[in-house]
């Protein structure tokens, strides 16, 4: 008498059931992952931002109570106007108590916001903060408005999720009509647009108004832009 061995498997229908499934799941997933990764991604620049903004918050009230040249008014910190300053990073490192310096880079511009036509100074200096969250830039950042090629010292060749912090120190209207300077100041952020050949040039910019202007994709954060003084 013969011994019968069971044997048990899946069917090619229920193969292909089990692949159908899956490719389903796959298509419902990953771009949810995506999502909720770009969602970290623009919450650590949101972080970001607010310690930048409340540094400078805090430099002009500390200018307000030690007086000085401007006398006892809050004036907003005016970057770059020491070589020392125009250095990779140095605002990270004096406005920023802990970051990544492998996610984040800053630059400095001596005079890369052009201020009121009528107020002094004529140019401001101007900060601009890359947020790179695959690893510092191997390549050159080319910003428009600022002194050159910027070169963030990185080994990363990623293109991908770059996000930009700006920001510049103005007078306001009322500032001139009361013998003010640098009463004000305007910030905004941009999340990188899609086209990896202008991955790394910032192009955009802030008019005297405190309006955006731009000429690359990408995509400026709106509640982001502020203006302080009028």
């Amino acid at each position: 008498m013969k011994n019968k061995t069971s044997q048990s498997g899946f069917t090619l229908i229920e193969l292909i059931a089990v692949m159908v499934i899956l490719g389903i799941l796959a298509a419902v997933i990953i771009p949810r992952i995506s999502t909720i990764t770009s969602g970290a991604y623009e919450s650590n620049v949101r972080t970001m931002y607010g310690l930048i903004k409340n540094e400078v918050n805090a430099q002009a009230v500390k200018a307000a109570m030690s007086g000085g040249a401007s006398g006892h008014l809050e004036t907003y910190p005016n970057p770059g106007q020491v070589p020392a300053e125009l250095v990779l990073d140095y605002y990270l490192n004096q406005w920023v108590d802990d970051y990544d310096a492998d996610m984040w880079s800053s630059f400095c511009s001596s005079d890369g916001y052009e201020n009121r036509a009528t107020a002094s100074p004529a140019n401001c200096g101007a900060v601009l903060f890359m947020y790179h969250p695959h690893g510092k830039p191997s390549g050159t950042v080319v910003w428009a408005e600022g002194d050159g090629g910027l070169v963030p010292g990185g080994g990363s060749g990623s293109l991908e999720d770059f996000y930009w912090i700006y920001y510049a120190p103005r007078t306001s209207t009322s500032g001139t009509a009361k013998g003010r300077t640098l009463d004000g100041y305007v910030m905004a952020a941009w999340q990188g647009g899609p086209t990896m050949a202008n991955a790394l040039k910032f192009d955009n910019d802030m008019v005297s108004a405190g309006t955006t202007t731009q000429t690359s994709d990408d995509l400026e954060i709106t509640d982001l832009t502020l203006l302080v003084g009028d």
